[in-house]
């Protein structure tokens, strides 16, 4: 690129949290970009961006006055701002960790001077697991119902937020106009395609609604039915989408979109690892402290008398269950492979997430999940798309030994650090490689800096047929685990050969009803049963 076409580029770099809680991740990641972002400035000064730098600060000096002391002003700090403002992006389901992630990252990026940077546009409330996801399921709604006569592209539908982004992306917050500016842009924006929303709102709801004016509503002639549109999409907010803020990513951020290079570059965080469901015993905890201590008999006696004493929130758990109903109907509807077996964790539907935001042309994942992401059936069909389809993927376990990781998660508990290049796979190239898992972290930092045990992804899918991957006893394991998958699998079927056939867990919720909880004593018959 020329010195003009890299100073346009140079902050053309989006990189997402998903489920961003209070946005540690975005803060490392900031510094991280700041870090590469100050080494290419230093080898390569581009002056458009120098000018920018410059010009910010101009207006912190300016601001300060008499205060002011230019050596205090660092360039690290004014890029840290800007890679905040125009490259960073959050969502979370929660309204108070949306805040305090704007917060943060005010903090971490906080100039002498200078006004807090606009950051409703790119660090919003809503729930990233419900909506409209990429452009491409925009795209096949109108295929599915359309001939191919009938087209629909990026520009067509997020265009007309053109404008306004354009204006927007020209500010550096420096003022407090500047920042009236920004938020009139993002206004306009947001106005500009607010039609594309409400059609995002009806989508949305379609695969999980009985009202038949929904799911008859015509796509090919949605432009020319602005009012229909709109009392459809309250329908669809007012019943099938009450309570869970759905988000659409293409309209929530269309810079995102309309680029060449569509999606996220780099996706990163720890998505939440809960299932889909509300256990009416966590609940109630939440008002008695005390309940899960309780024996068992003893917790059902409790719970009794609060529904009875307290029949408002009786009221508040119903519409909570109500709502986590509607939130799995949309979760198993068809968007997310794989949902509909075992258990609806959360953490399923978000791997299908990041793998879609992500740019196909060498985007990045890079995020925290339980070892059940590397194992369990329900993700099968996820980690034969990573296999077939990533460059490269790169997974470190971590035994939480100790709560050396995470105190709040069981010591026994495996953790996934799961990383993903996304693009063509080289059927010559190993494109699997694993470390751990690694007990402590003074062993995981020494593991990370030594070559990792590699495979070849049309191997891995040989394993088993899930795809699933080992949970090795050791950290040095990976050579005698090679080696025995020379060996045929344990579960072929071979007449007059043994065969694994392997079961699951007891589980205290899906058996509960196998379970005498009633009982002064075990009834005869019964078998008692430990935890732990």
């Amino acid at each position: 690129m020329d010195e003009t076409a890299a100073a346009e580029s140079f902050f053309d770099f989006r990189v997402a949290d998903i489920a961003m809680g209070s946005a540690h991740f975005l803060v490392a990641a900031i510094d991280r970009m700041e870090k590469r972002m100050a080494d290419y400035l230093a080898s390569r000064p581009l002056p458009r961006v120098r000018r920018e730098l410059a010009a910010l600060r101009a207006a912190t000096m300016a601001s300060l006055g008499d205060l002011a002391d230019p050596a205090l002003i660092e360039d690290g700090q004014l890029l840290r701002r800007l890679i905040a403002r125009r490259c960073v992006y959050g969502v979370d389901a929660n309204a108070l960790a949306t805040q305090l992630a704007r917060v943060a990252i005010w903090i971490h990026t906080f100039v002498p001077g200078l006004p807090l940077s606009f950051l409703d546009r790119n660090l919003v409330h809503g729930n990233s697991l419900v909506g409209v996801g990429s452009f491409e399921e925009l795209k096949s709604k109108f295929e599915a119902v359309s001939d191919t006569l009938f087209a629909v592209n990026r520009q067509d539908l997020l265009g007309p937020a053109t404008k306004p982004l354009l204006r927007m992306a020209l500010l550096n917050d420096a003022t407090i106009s500047d920042i009236a500016a920004a938020r009139e842009a993002d206004r306009e924006a947001r106005a500009a395609i607010a039609r594309v929303t409400a059609l995002c709102d009806v989508i949305a709801a379609q695969p999980i609604t009985e009202d038949p004016q929904l799911r008859a509503f015509l796509f090919e002639h949605w432009d020319l039915q602005p009012e229909e549109l709109e009392r459809l999409a309250d329908r669809a907010l007012g019943n099938e989408l009450r309570g869970l803020q759905p988000l659409h990513f293409p309209t929530a951020f269309p810079e995102v979109f309309l680029r060449d290079r569509e999606g996220f570059d780099v996706i990163l965080g720890n998505p939440p690892w809960q299932e889909a469901t509300i256990e009416e015993h966590a609940f109630w905890a939440r008002h008695n402290p005390g309940l899960r201590a309780l024996p068992q008999r003893d917790q059902e006696r409790e719970k009794e008398r609060l529904r009875t004493e307290f029949p408002d929130l009786l009221a508040v758990y119903a519409e909570e269950v109500a709502e986590t109903d509607r939130l799995r109907k949309i979760l198993v509807g068809g968007g997310y492979p794989g949902m509909g077996t075992g258990d609806p964790d959360l953490y399923k539907a978000f791997c299908w997430r990041f793998w879609r935001l992500t740019t196909a042309n060498g985007g990045r994942i890079g995020v925290v999940l339980p070892r059940s992401a590397l194992a369990a059936k329900g993700s099968t069909q996820f980690r034969i798309t990573l296999f077939r389809q990533a460059g490269r993927v790169d997974v470190a376990t971590l035994l939480n030994n100790r709560r050396w990781v995470f105190p709040e998660v069981h010591p026994q508990w495996t953790i996934g650090l799961v990383c993903v290049k996304r693009g063509q796979v080289e059927p010559d190239h190993e494109n699997l490689y694993v470390r751990g898992p690694y007990a402590t972290e003074s062993r995981f930092r020494e593991g990370m800096v030594r070559e990792p045990a590699a495979f070849y992804s049309v191997d891995v899918q040989n394993w088993n047929d899930s795809a699933s991957l080992p949970l090795l006893p050791h950290e040095d394991s990976a050579g005698v685990f090679a080696q025995l998958r020379k060996a045929p699998r344990l579960d072929l079927n071979v007449a007059d050969n043994w065969r694994a056939r392997p079961d699951r867990e007891l589980d205290a919720t899906n058996q509960k009803h196998l379970m005498d909880i009633t009982s002064e004593s075990c009834p005869d018959g019964f078998w008692p049963v430990y935890k732990g």
